[in-house]
């Protein structure tokens, strides 16, 4: 009778067979890994990055807008589209988190790549307030460094980039990153 236990001819280590003081490193070197992410992930938020690109932007109602405009009050800006559902999912939020916030930091959303009658749409249907622009061949979204919609850009009263954030972001989220980034409201 067969056996069901098979069994071969080549070596295995044995799994305890390294040196004692090669797991005193492995250990070290974790604790170490282990320490700077806390650090990193626990550090406040600094207005220390990319400065924000200079732009000027046509507004839905006809004027211009420069992100210069912005300078000394923290600003969200926000990348979206009507195609982009992901956006449409997030814009109740960011109407609801700007009319909670809209005399400490301001927004501004940039409709990207868009037909002008579904971006106006869009705007009619969710009650954006906010200034509204348009980047019609997506050169604001690429100075920004864009790759993926929605996008979200959390700029310092300074000017800088404290963070490009890339997916849906809820309200509950949003208001988190407003805390976050800008602390003394």
């Amino acid at each position: 009778m067969a056996s069901s236990r098979t069994r071969s001819n080549t070596a295995t280590p044995s799994r305890l067979s390294a040196k004692p003081w090669t797991w005193v490193v492995v250990a070290v070197a974790l604790a170490a890994a282990v320490a700077v992410f806390i650090a990193t992930a626990s550090s406040e938020p600094t207005a220390e990055g990319p400065s924000a690109p200079d732009l000027e932007l046509a507004e839905f109602d006809g004027g211009t807008v420069r992100l210069a405009d912005f300078q000394g009050k923290p600003l969200v800006v926000n990348f979206w589209a009507s195609w982009c559902v992901p956006c449409l999912a997030e814009l109740p939020g960011f109407v609801r988190i700007h009319q909670a916030n809209k005399n400490a930091v301001a927004f501004l959303g940039i409709n990207l790549a868009d037909d002008p009658g579904s971006a106006e749409a869009v705007r009619e249907q969710t009650g954006i307030t906010y200034p509204l622009a348009r980047d019609p061949d997506g050169s604001a979204f690429e100075a920004f460094g864009g790759f993926g919609m929605p996008t979200t850009v959390f700029v310092s009263p300074q000017g800088t980039v404290i963070e490009l954030y890339t997916g849906e972001l809820t309200a509950e989220a949003l208001a988190e990153g407003i805390a976050r980034y800008f602390p003394d409201l």
